[in-house]
């Protein structure tokens, strides 16, 4: 794999041959691209010999933030790739990590899982949970209980049948979206709209998400927002901006001292499960007065609550999880597909064309025209393979697990306990866009 356009710096100590370095890392030509020596020597060294800093965490984290932190997280991962190779070794504040970039070591890696793989728990969630006494959801649990969730959410979300329940709800917001963006070009007079994109694409992610989870608009989509939308719109915003610093300063010490971030955070996902609890209560009260048929979808929520295989806390729970984890990537995923096409005009044409014939074809029918859209499927894939909606993957170390040239050195007991979990990285370098 190569990393293009970062040039490579000269790590050889004094005394210390080319063919040492490249036992350890791989090969840079004066391009900058990575190519895997022609010997590769798959002996596992002592932990402690990985590169990078991880001595001195809190250091780091002051030179993070100086550095733009989460703002500038790609440059700075460039550098460090740059510096200490494909894989190094990182401490920020209390959290420390393997970093690796290449796909194959990626592979090996996702390879050795097993049956219950871990990501990374994120201590802000898992803190307020425990904080509020309340159970958590898929996107926190571990081991078998996270087996058990997934197995019947996947059901709930993944299954074929269920999916094709979702585009009515789906086309439904879509809709209002596209008369939206129609209603503000005509307001302009001036053919176009200017606008937040990224805050648009927000609103329609979080009404979309929101109509598929819990059965219910939000009304997002409106120029005068009703005030509990809003509030509720506030609460996922600031709730992900309070999540970033405590990823690196335990939540603990933020809470001991009472710090506005954890105040903050902790009222913004209580405003997020009373908006779980609220539309509980309203399915409820629906089925109570046979307002609803059991056998109409109305949302992953209702269709839980009537099957009764999770107790209501545990449903809250996954819900709010996966509201939380899927507003910014489906937000995000589109606005680089928009971007994408607006610098591809012919494939934008080629797209608009397919869409308008399927459209057509299948007269009425959105499932049928939904199946015809063979580029737009391509055109989300290549999206998400240029520009990953996540800076990086996380997986759980195996304590012998053995990645690269020499392999990631040979982990003993307590090396496991030091590391949290291995970054997978995608680095985008935004100075060529």
């Amino acid at each position: 794999v190569a990393l293009k356009g970062v040039p490579p710096r000269d790590h050889t100590k004094p005394g210390e041959s080319t063919s040492t370095i490249l036992s350890y890392r791989r090969a840079y030509t004066a391009a900058g691209e990575v190519y895997s020596p022609s010997l590769q020597r798959k002996v596992a060294r002592p932990f402690s010999e990985l590169p990078g800093n991880w001595r001195t965490g809190w250091l780091n984290l002051f030179h993070f933030w100086q550095e733009g932190g989460f703002h500038n997280i790609h440059n700075i991962m460039i550098h460090k790739f740059q510096k200490f190779g494909p894989i190094y070794r990182e401490k920020l504040g209390v959290y420390q990590s393997v970093n690796i970039i290449n796909p194959e070591d990626a592979a090996t890696l996702f390879k050795s899982e097993g049956n219950y793989p871990e990501r990374l728990m994120v201590p802000p969630w898992t803190a307020y949970r425990d904080f509020r006494n309340k159970p958590y959801g898929v996107l926190l649990k571990k081991g078998e209980a996270w087996h058990s969730d997934r197995l019947i959410l996947n059901k709930e979300v993944l299954s074929l049948q269920v999916i094709d329940c979702f585009v009515p709800l789906l086309n439904e917001v879509s809709e209002d979206f596209v008369k939206r963006v129609q209603v503000q070009i005509k307001k302009s007079g001036r053919g176009r709209w200017t606008a937040d994109f990224t805050n648009e694409l927000f609103r329609f992610a979080l009404e979309s998400m929101c109509n598929i989870l819990y059965g219910a608009r939000l009304g997002l989509l409106q120029d005068l927002i009703d005030p509990e939308a809003q509030n509720f719109i506030d609460a996922v915003t600031l709730m992900f901006q309070t999540t970033s610093p405590m990823l690196y300063i335990p939540p603990s010490v933020l809470c001991r001292i009472n710090s506005k971030t954890w105040r903050d955070h902790v009222q913004s996902w209580d405003v997020i499960f009373r908006h779980a609890d609220k539309c509980i209560q309203n399915i409820y009260r629906e089925l109570r007065l046979d307002r609803k048929s059991t056998k109409e979808y109305t949302g992953i929520l209702s269709s839980l609550l009537v099957q009764d295989k999770l107790p209501i806390d545990d449903i809250k729970a996954n819900v709010t999880e996966m509201m939380a984890g899927g507003v910014d990537t489906t937000s995000m995923t589109l606005q680089w597909a928009m971007f994408e096409l607006a610098r591809t005009p012919v494939v934008q044409e080629q797209l608009r064309a397919e869409i308008f014939a399927a459209r057509q074809a299948a007269q009425g029918n959105m499932l049928k025209m939904l199946k015809a859209l063979r580029l737009l499927k391509a055109v989300i894939k290549e999206t998400l393979r240029l520009s990953s909606q996540s800076k990086v993957w996380e997986a759980a170390l195996h304590p012998r697990q053995i990645l690269g040239e020499l392999g990631l050195p040979l982990l003993t007991p307590p090396d496991t306990r030091a590391v949290d979990y291995v970054h997978l990285t995608h680095v985008i370098d935004f100075k060529k866009i």
